[in-house]
């Protein structure tokens, strides 16, 4: 059975994905506890390290998609196809890339602001503990575990298998799964509320590009330059005395510092507007071309082949008389491409509409409440831990 879609596998496909989240997420609980006892301790000094590649790559890449590959019977191909990894154009690239620094900054706004939500309830937050290795290869381990790895692995998980696997329930309902699940999957009441909002942004950048690569990209970016700062303030350099000095003037100077903060904020949420609405834009025109190259080549090939059927069927008298009146007619050729056009445009239109009607199995919807009931306990224990 293959991973690709139809209405013979949607239920089976639905209950696989939540089924194997499941287990993902009482795999990463039980880390977590062995973690705490000081189980792990016996790796030395770069446990956090080991455990964070042996977490990222063991358990939320390579065991779902593993399983979803064995237990469905799919080619890795369709595996990476079901999660989304289509190509998109350099531009795409770039502006995601700009983006992830934009959503970096935003998520600054909005963790400082849960943050101090939960802090009036007297919750203590844990040290950072990101500037404690200052040293190069410090920097490009916290890159590799904080930054790439989760960049990947995550996204593959949430904006790949999870949002792909419950896109029959509608987009709406599938992003809203991937995006709080993605916040319950950190396990730490202060990473839930600004990871689950990031989640719900990343799953309809995905849905609106119909790649994972902008999500990993602006993953990547996000992680990427809080690690960058933390150890360019460990460093003493000068882009985290900057930042520093900021947090000092805006601290001592109230009602300019709330005014800088709305006008930075509404700019970063415009700039963050326009970008989303670029790549939405250029992917919709990249895969468009695509496509017209598809039809285009089809066309050609049935052209060809009706030629090449007119010629067998014509009078051998008729010389070169045959072969002159095989020239492909431009008006009929457009009127081909354009009809398979709004075939393709009508079929995509029937199955949205048909998904909105989905029914989730209840095995399937016991699996996926597990994850919730499960993530919710953990993180809500981590809020009342921190208020010990």
């Amino acid at each position: 059975m293959k991973v690709a879609k139809t209405e013979n596998t949607e239920n089976k496909v639905n209950f696989y994905v939540n089924a194997i989240y499941f287990l993902v997420m009482i795999c990463l609980v039980a880390m977590r506890v062995c973690s705490y006892f000081g189980l792990f301790s016996f790796l030395g000094e770069y446990d956090s390290y080991y455990l964070s590649i042996f977490t990222q790559i063991g358990i939320i890449l390579l065991l779902p998609t593993l399983l979803l590959k064995f237990i469905t019977k799919s080619k890795t191909k369709d595996v990476v196809k079901f999660c989304c990894y289509k190509k998109v154009s350099y531009k795409v690239v770039l502006v995601s890339v700009l983006l992830g620094a934009v959503v970096f900054f935003l998520n600054v706004y909005v963790s400082n602001f849960f943050n101090s939500i939960i802090s009036l309830f007297g919750y203590k937050h844990a040290s950072s503990g990101g500037t404690a290795d200052a040293s190069w290869l410090g920097l490009v381990l916290s890159l590799i575990c904080t930054a790439v790895l989760p960049a990947i692995c995550e996204e593959t998980l949430h904006r790949g298998m999870l949002l792909n696997g419950n896109s029959m329930l509608g987009v709406k309902k599938s992003i809203l799964i991937s995006g709080v699940l993605f916040g319950l999957l950190h396990l730490n009441i202060e990473q839930f509320f600004y990871a689950t909002i990031i989640g719900l942004f990343l799953g309809y950048l995905c849905w609106g590009c119909s790649s994972i690569w902008p999500c990993i990209i602006v993953h990547f970016m996000n992680n990427a330059l809080s690690v960058l700062l933390s150890f360019a303030s460990a460093k003493g350099w000068a882009v985290g005395k900057i930042f520093d000095s900021i947090a000092v003037f805006v601290t001592g100077n109230k009602i300019i510092g709330v005014l800088f903060f709305i006008l930075l904020l509404c700019l970063l949420v415009y700039l963050a507007i326009e970008m989303v609405r670029f790549l939405l834009r250029e992917t919709f025109r990249y895969n468009f071309e695509g496509k017209q190259k598809e039809l285009t080549s089809l066309a050609l090939r049935e052209a060809y082949f009706q030629s090449v059927e007119n010629l067998k069927n014509s009078n051998v008298g008729a010389g070169n008389s045959a072969v002159e009146t095989q020239i492909i007619d431009e008006r009929e050729f457009l009127e081909f491409v354009n009809a398979n056009l709004e075939m393709i445009i009508k079929k995509s239109a029937s199955q949205f509409e048909k998904e909105k009607d989905f029914k989730i199995d209840t095995r399937s919807e016991i699996f996926l409440c597990g994850s919730f009931i499960l993530g919710i306990i953990i993180t809500i224990l981590t809020f009342i831990w921190g208020l010990m």
